[in-house]
């Protein structure tokens, strides 16, 4: 997660898309997976090259909205996109939801980033 772009007043505006690449990517592999599929027949399949799904697989690129639309299409799947809050608990063990951007010294859970 890295910070970018214009910033609201008193907000950070991160930059999500490693992590949104990495998810992709875990879940592109399970879905080749559960079908047997190769990388190549994948990517002919859904007419892409087949580094282009290496690519996908290793999340260094983050997929369009239509390439997403693609491959949920070709496994039979509905893509769905959230923006979602998250819970987590204090060291006093009260439990709160908030949006992931935050400046909490309690936060204590690992967003796979390292904050």
């Amino acid at each position: 997660m890295k910070e970018t772009g214009k910033k609201a007043p008193g907000r950070r505006v991160v930059d999500d898309s490693a992590v949104v690449a990495g998810e992709c990517a875990r879940r592109l592999i399970e879905l080749r997976a559960h079908t047997g599929e190769t990388q190549r027949t994948l990517a002919e399949r859904l007419g892409m090259t087949e580094s282009m799904i290496s690519r996908l697989e290793r999340g260094d690129h983050v997929p369009s909205l239509a390439t997403l639309c693609r491959i949920a299409s070709a496994f039979g799947r509905r893509l769905r996109i959230e923006f979602h809050e998250h819970e987590h608990e204090h060291a006093d063990g009260t439990r709160h939801s908030h949006p992931h951007v935050h400046d909490d010294p309690d936060h204590g859970h690992d967003h796979g980033d390292g904050t």
